[in-house]
């Protein structure tokens, strides 16, 4: 079996860590031996324990740590690890590195993020040795960003991220309204999300104070409710921005929670509000629970709910007003609400199943391990 080492910075509660979480629950023991090492320790390292899997700390103070790439090199020689799958730049730099110490492991990356590259990443992306190694990314956006920073498209595949469809499409009872004081025949709006500022949560609170605004009759005929789980940097800021807009009495701030499923479940609609989205494993998990969604055009979400799909709806990402419409549509037809949540399973169920993302992934380890001199391509 390939002796597989997951490497990452800090072990979170994101959409990256379930991804992780993912292929390591499927793979591990049965097709390989995983590892995992990470500097912050947190919920997936967690996980892992919980799993079996043997968790090391590795401090990585930057993307050229070079005391950290020696004892990475070193744990990788103790371990017999076939191939470090990394996740961001400061961690594949450092598997990079290691290969100065005597470490011949193949590298996998996967870009899970939407930003604009420092100029020296893009001289490094030309200059650095990259053979044995291959970057996954998770949409098409992705790749095309890539390529921006100087990446060969031949050493990128895309794999689109994918979910436990069975898991999430299960008949379970969701407890989150009663927990929350929710009534049964209101409608809830929810979106589960990191509270950072590309996450755009203080234009969903605009949005929900003009719906309210130019609505006024549609809160009169039906009871609302808006949704908000998640914690971190931008809460306190988001929680005084409805004070200020009046509709603090329409949203819930539920923090952050690990019961996704049983929160989707107590649902009606979500909403993806962010900025920038490689794809959104939450998308993808919402509507494996039927949930029509409305996102904004941010990335790879495109590659999830458009015309084909007919899911959900798209808007633009600050349109105040289109981000209001859309939640009015969906509020006032039920028939709509319907049709996108059956939509939605379909497509997950066709496009986005966990077990395609393992098995393509899968490949591309092997072809990295067994087949070097085909430079990981599946």
């Amino acid at each position: 079996m390939l002796r597989i080492l997951y490497l990452i910075n800090h072990a979170g509660k994101g959409g990256t860590e379930r991804y992780i979480y993912s292929l390591a629950r499927k793979l591990n023991r049965s097709e390989a031996e995983i590892y995992f090492v990470c500097h912050e320790d947190g919920p997936l390292a967690d996980g892992m324990r919980e799993m079996g899997i043997p968790v090391y700390k590795l401090e990585m103070k930057s993307r050229f740590d070079l005391k950290a790439a020696r004892k990475l090199a070193g744990l990788c020689k103790k371990l017999k690890i076939d191939l470090i799958h990394t996740q961001f730049l400061r961690e594949y730099y450092v598997a990079l590195l290691s290969r100065l110490f005597g470490s011949r492991v193949c590298i996998v990356n996967t870009c899970h993020m939407l930003h604009t590259a420092h100029p020296a990443d893009r001289i490094l992306n030309k200059l650095l040795p990259f053979g044995n190694t291959r970057t996954i990314a998770v949409s098409h956006a992705a790749e095309r960003i890539l390529v921006r920073q100087g990446m060969r498209s031949e050493d990128i595949s895309v794999i689109h991220n994918g979910v436990d469809v069975d898991y999430f499409a299960e008949n379970s009872p969701s407890t989150i309204r009663e927990e929350l004081g929710i009534s049964k025949d209101s409608l809830v709006a929810v979106s589960i999300a990191r509270f950072s500022p590309e996450k755009g949560h203080s234009f969903f609170i605009r949005s929900v104070a003009r719906l309210f605004e130019t609505k006024k009759e549609l809160f009169s005929a039906k009871k609302i409710t808006f949704l908000l789980v998640g914690d971190g940097e931008t809460l306190e800021d988001c929680k005084r921005l409805a004070a200020e807009l009046g509709v603090s009495g329409h949203i819930i701030f539920a923090g952050y929670r690990s019961d996704v499923r049983n929160i989707l479940k107590g649902s009606d609609i979500y909403i993806c509000h962010s900025q920038y989205e490689a794809l959104g494993i939450s998308i993808l998990e919402a509507l494996a629970c039927s949930l029509p969604v409305i996102t904004t055009d941010a990335g790879g979400t495109g590659e999830i709910v458009n015309e084909r799909s007919q899911c959900g709806i798209k808007v633009n990402y600050g349109d105040v007003d289109g981000m209001a419409d859309a939640m009015k549509q969906l509020f006032e037809s039920a028939q709509l609400r319907e049709q996108y949540g059956r939509n939605g399973l379909e497509t997950v169920k066709r496009e986005f199943s966990i077990d395609s993302m393992v098995s393509k992934t899968r490949e591309i380890y092997r072809n990295c391990v067994y087949s070097p001199a085909s430079r990981c391509k599946p």
